[in-house]
C-alpha cells in the first residue's frame, strides 16, 4: 500500500509499515550502568608483621585503608583470623569518603611461643570486596634482662666531709618488662638514689641508678649494690672510694697579668683522665689564687686562663706542677 506524506511542505512517498523509534530510557544525563563512580580500597601497608613479640605481650601495627576511587565505600563488617591477632581502632560500619581514609591497629598478642599466621578481611560495597590483609608473627619465650652500662662505681679519693655521686644507665635488654623488686647496697658510706622498688622497665627503655660516695673515715672504703628483679640474673655493681684526709696545707698561685683587657681570670686543675677542671666558682678579678682542697702527698698541676668583656676565654696557660708533702 502507498501513502502520501508531506514533508517540509514538498509530496514524498513513504514505504512500509508504521513503528516506533527506540529511546533511551530514563534521564538523558544519567550516565549507563557500567559508567557509575566507583570506589577503590587498599590497605597500607598491605600485610602486618610482627618478629620477636614476647609470650604475653602485645605489638600493633597501623593499617590505613585508602580510597583512591570516585565514589564513598562503606566496610560492613571486619574479621580476623589466626591465633593471638585482634584488631582496635575500627567500628563497623565505617564510612571511607571518596579520596579519605581511615585507620586502625592490628595487634598480636601471642599466649604461646611459635610462629604465627593470621588475616584481617574487611567486608565492604566497593569493588573487589574483601579487602584482605595478611598477619604474620613470631612469639618468643618472656626474657626480662636488665644490664648496666657502669661494671662499677669506683670514686677515687674524695676528702673526708664531701660527697662524690656517679650515675648508672640501667637498660631492658629482653623482650618483657623488668620489674625492680629490691636495691639493696653494703658500705655505710655509700647510698643509692633514682631507682625504687617496685620500678617497670619496658622493653628497651632505661632506668637510672645513681650512687653516692661520702666517706667519714680516712682510707679505702668497699661496698655492693645488688639489683633483685624478674630479670635473668640480679644485677651487682661494686662500689669503691677512698676517704682523703684534707692537708693542712694550701697551694697559692700567682700569675702575671694578661696583655689584653680582661675582667677576670678561671683557675684550673689536672683531674686523673688528662683533663682539667675548674676549681674557682667565679673568675677572679686578681691574679692571684688559694687552693685549699687539696690532699698530702699528692701532685697537683694547674693551668689559668683569662675572661675578656664577651666572656670569650683564651686558652689554657703553661702548667705549673705543685707537689704536696
Amino acid at each position: 500500500m502507498l501513502a502520501m506524506t508531506l514533508l517540509n511542505g514538498c509530496a514524498g512517498l513513504v514505504t512500509g509499515s508504521s513503528s516506533s523509534a527506540n529511546l533511551p530510557a530514563g534521564n538523558p544525563g544519567t550516565p549507563a550502568p557500567g559508567n557509575l563512580p566507583q570506589a577503590q580500597l587498599s590497605a597500607t601497608p598491605g600485610n602486618a608483621s610482627f618478629p620477636n613479640v614476647g609470650q604475653g605481650t602485645s605489638s600493633s601495627q597501623m593499617i590505613t585503608v585508602l580510597n583512591t576511587g570516585a565514589a564513598d565505600a562503606t566496610i560492613s563488617n571486619a574479621t580476623v583470623t589466626g591465633a593471638g591477632f585482634s584488631i582496635s581502632g575500627l567500628t563497623v560500619p565505617a564510612k571511607v569518603a571518596a579520596g579519605q581514609g581511615t585507620s586502625f591497629k592490628i595487634v598480636f598478642s601471642p599466649s604461646t611461643a611459635g610462629s604465627a599466621t593470621g588475616s584481617v578481611s574487611l567486608m565492604s560495597d566497593a569493588p573487589g570486596s574483601p579487602l584482605t590483609i595478611l598477619a604474620t608473627g613470631t612469639a618468643t619465650a618472656p626474657t626480662a634482662l636488665l644490664v648496666s652500662s657502669l661494671a662499677d662505681f669506683n670514686f677515687g679519693d674524695v676528702l673526708l666531709g664531701n660527697s662524690s655521686s656517679m650515675v648508672a644507665t640501667l637498660t631492658n635488654s629482653g623482650n618483657t618488662d623488668v620489674v625492680v623488686s629490691s636495691v639493696a647496697i653494703s658500705g655505710a658510706e655509700f647510698t643509692t638514689t633514682g631507682l625504687a622498688n617496685g620500678t617497670t622497665i619496658a622493653p628497651g627503655q632505661t632506668a637510672s641508678l645513681n650512687a653516692n660516695f661520702t666517706p667519714t673515715t680516712a682510707g679505702t672504703a668497699s661496698g655492693l649494690i645488688t639489683i633483685t628483679s624478674n630479670s635473668l640474673s640480679p644485677v651487682t655493681i661494686p662500689l669503691a672510694g677512698n676517704g682523703a684526709q684534707a692537708s693542712t696545707r694550701s697551694v697559692a698561685l700567682n700569675w702575671d697579668s694578661s696583655t689584653s683587657p680582661v675582667v677576670g681570670y678561671n683557675v684550673y686543675r689536672a683531674v686523673a683522665d688528662g683533663g682539667y677542671a675548674k676549681i674557682n666558682s667565679a673568675p677572679a678579678v686578681d691574679t692571684q689564687y688559694v687552693d685549699g682542697s687539696i690532699q698530702s702527698a699528692q701532685m697537683y698541676t694547674y693551668v689559668v686562663t683569662a675572661i675578656d668583656a664577651d666572656n670569650v676565654e683564651s686558652e689554657y696557660s703553661d702548667p705549673v706542677v705543685v707537689t704536696i708533702p
